[in-house]
């Protein structure tokens, strides 16, 4: 695609940034070297941080002002100031054309995109964690308000999404799709440990498992997630972006928990294919996360994403082998992947892509909630206790991400993960018990009463999901 014919237009389109971190902030610094996007408003619960994005994207001090009423957002935008605020309504009724909801925070996602798709805004949401519990509600919320709402490049679910169908464009058989964790397993051979995330562990033994035999992959791959298990091998960011994927294509998991094994890049095709062929997979069209295992030297996956086709020519998989392609040692399989998400800094794209084009890099009419992101407990949770979510990651101590088919909420359906947040345990929980609404008493949030309206809309669609994946998903 000639992207520069794709956008070719003297329309400058306008964003408002709502969440001034990493990924906010890489959308307000491209803006300012793009021609077609303008990003003139930042929020951010303290709007000192909004001011902190814009100076550090490089906006000059003296062209950003700090806004609290309605009343100043109109002035400064009419005199053509960067406006910091903390709060959508001050600056709702300007006319930007698309929010960019990167805040993370899964109530005030909700809150955001509700509010700008009613306001008569597009939405980009970059809050995944919004998107795993009402993604489909607002999704046809803003097809009613002749709007679009949709995941954005830069983050791994727009990118596979368009990787995936454009495999499926041309024709391609899909046995799996997916991405690599965020963080790569590098091994110093030297002193037997693997580096993730800054952290070094001790693996004294993985010199033996580097190599995979002939007709005993399954059994190396197996060893070696015990050899690292002390290592995170799945985290609840990966099965939140890859829940979001599954309800916007209807790829499915191959479990629960994902697989989620530690190969090295050129394994991949190899494992992810199914069982009759060597690989690891129960059925087609499986979303799979791996953590990538490299050398210092090699090159990073970095959180890029991947499909795996089946290969219908050989005369021309093999030449596409002979060129660097990955095929798996059978050659019935290769992977596709783009080693690559470069947050904020890529998604003006999408954003260009929805008010110039009117086109979503998500699902769009497809999307549907099949699944849903919930929790099981991994220790011990006393009633009375309240639940934190913590970190960068969003994860929630002593509970572990599966991804269920979706069904409404009701005392004995699991709980969406970030419903959690919040939630007062009202029961005892046994390590190994998935989170249900018997469990907890969830608050009253804009999320959980969105989630209510997307229960009632999709009410049917959910007794198919339960009919259609029960038996693999068990």
């Amino acid at each position: 695609m000639n992207y520069l014919q794709h956008f070719d237009t003297d329309k400058v389109v306008e964003a408002c940034i709502a969440g001034a971190g990493d990924f906010g902030r890489g959308v307000l610094r491209q803006a300012l070297q793009m021609r077609g996007l303008s990003a003139r408003i930042a929020i951010d619960i303290h709007a000192d941080k909004a001011v902190e994005a814009l100076r550090h994207a490089g906006v000059p001090e003296a062209q950003i002002m700090v806004c609290h009423s309605a009343s100043d957002a109109e002035q400064a935008w009419e005199s053509g100031f960067f406006i910091a605020t903390a709060a959508f309504e001050t600056i709702k009724a300007l006319p930007f054309d698309i929010l960019v909801e990167s805040t993370g925070i899964p109530d005030v996602g909700a809150r955001y995109a509700e509010a700008a798709l009613l306001a008569g805004k597009h939405v980009g949401i970059a809050t995944k964690e919004t998107e795993s519990v009402v993604g489909p509600y607002l999704t046809r919320l803003a097809y009613q308000q002749g709007r679009l709402f949709t995941p954005m490049d830069g983050d791994q679910p727009s990118l596979l999404i368009s990787l995936l169908t454009w495999a499926k464009t041309l024709g391609f058989e899909i046995i799996a799709a997916g991405k690599s964790s965020e963080y790569d397993f590098i091994w110093d051979e030297a002193n037997a440990t693997v580096e993730c995330n800054g952290v070094r562990y001790p693996a004294p033994s993985l010199s033996d498992l580097w190599e995979l035999p002939p007709g005993g992959e399954r059994e190396v791959i197996e060893a070696r997630s015990r050899l690292l298990a002390d290592i995170p091998q799945i985290s609840v960011p990966d099965l939140c972006e890859m829940v979001n994927v599954a309800n916007a294509t209807g790829l499915c998991p191959d479990r629960p928990e994902f697989h989620a094994m530690v190969l090295r890049t050129a394994e991949v095709p190899t494992l992810l294919d199914l069982q009759a062929e060597g690989g690891m997979l129960q059925g087609l069209e499986r979303l799979e996360v791996f953590n990538c295992l490299r050398r210092p030297d090699e090159l990073s996956f970095a959180g890029g994403v991947f499909v795996v086709v089946r290969c219908e020519d050989p005369h021309v998989w093999t030449l596409l082998r002979d060129k660097g392609h990955v095929l798996s040692r059978s050659e019935r399989s290769a992977m596709i992947y783009l080693p690559r998400h470069l947050l904020g800094l890529e998604a003006p794209i999408s954003l260009l892509d929805v008010v110039l084009n009117q086109q979503t890099s998500g699902g769009g009419h497809a999307t549907t909630p099949s699944f849903d992101l919930t929790a099981r407990a991994t220790q011990p949770i006393a009633a009375g206790q309240r639940l934190e979510m913590r970190g960068h990651h969003r994860h929630i101590e002593g509970l572990r991400p599966e991804i269920h088919p979706a069904e409404p909420l009701s005392p004995s359906a699991k709980v969406p993960f970030y419903l959690l947040p919040g939630a007062e345990v009202i029961r005892d929980i046994a390590p190994q018990q998935p989170i249900t609404l018997a469990d907890v008493t969830l608050p009253d949030s804009t999320l959980r009463q969105l989630r209510l309206q997307q229960d009632e809309l999709f009410k049917q669609q959910y007794a198919v999901n339960k009919a259609d994946h029960a038996s693999t998903l068990a």
